[in-house]
Formats: C-alpha cells, structure tokens, sequence
C-alpha cells in the first residue's frame, strides 16, 4: 500500500509540474497594460500631485479587486524614496462577477480603471531636480476558464521640482 501512494504521489507531483509549465508564469505574460501619467508634470517645493496609472485588462480577461475567496487583488505599491511622501493609493469601484466554484461575486476590473496615488515633494526638495518614482502593480488575472499566475508589471513616473 505504502508504495502505491508513494507512485500516485509521485504521478501527481510531474503532472501539477508539467500542468503549471503550460500556464504562464508570472511577470512573463501579462494580461494587462498600463499607462502613467502625473497631475503635474511640475511640482513646487512642498507641493502634490497624484499619479495615476491607467490600467487596461486584455479582452476577456479580468483582474480581482480585493483578496477575496483566495484571489489575489490588484496592489499598486511604490518604492520609497527620500524627498517624497506617498499617501494612499485611490481603487475605483469594481463590478462583481458571479465566479465558478465561489458561491458569491467577487470584485473585479473588467475594463478600463485608474489608480490614483498621492504624492507630496519634500520643502527641501531642490529646484530642477527631476524625481523618478518607481513602482510596481501586483495583480491576478483570470479568463473564464483559468485564473493565472500573479504577475507583477514595473511602471514609473517623473515629475520636476519647480
């Protein structure tokens, strides 16, 4: 008996193997794009501004809003960086899509939704300097079949100190 299970493990272990070799792997596909751009390209000592990142799911394709029923959400997180605060980032409303194999709707972005993240410049900012703001977005994406591995997508933003 012992070596029966020990061969059905084994079975199951190369077929799980060999099943997450068709999918896609994380960061090296992605189902979504996106597109950043800043309140003001400009921003005084002192000042704010919001970035935002527009972010487009491919057709079909949907992505989770919330870590619901084991989904991984959509996160939008920056690098921190000195001369800069970084408030909190904006979501919009999702709809809620009836899932397979989850007995409520979960949330999701469908179509086109934007982030929004504040941002303030530090008073000792100096004038002229151009600021990069790194980042990246986290998020699982789902067709009507499969979902997919997370993925994560680098965006970044510039903004000059006035």
């Amino acid at each position: 008996m012992r070596w029966s299970l020990a061969c059905l493990f084994a079975a199951l272990t190369s077929v799980v193997a060999f099943a997450q070799t068709l999918g896609p792997k994380p960061s090296t596909f992605q189902h979504i794009s996106i597109e950043t751009s800043v309140s003001a390209p400009v921003v005084p000592k002192g000042g704010s501004a919001t970035l935002w990142a527009d972010v487009t799911p491919k057709p079909n394709i949907h992505v989770y809003a919330s870590d619901n029923d084991g989904f991984a959400s959509v996160k939008l997180v920056l690098t921190p960086r000195s001369g800069l605060t970084i408030g909190k980032v904006k979501y919009p409303q999702p709809e809620l899509l009836p899932t397979p194999g989850v007995s409520n709707r979960v949330p999701v972005y469908r179509k086109l939704f934007r982030l929004a993240e504040p941002i303030t410049v530090a008073a000792t900012a100096k004038s002229g300097e151009e600021i990069t703001i790194a980042g990246v977005l986290n998020y699982q994406a789902c067709d009507d079949r499969v979902c997919y591995p997370t993925a994560s997508l680098p965006i970044s933003w510039t903004v000059k100190v006035k």
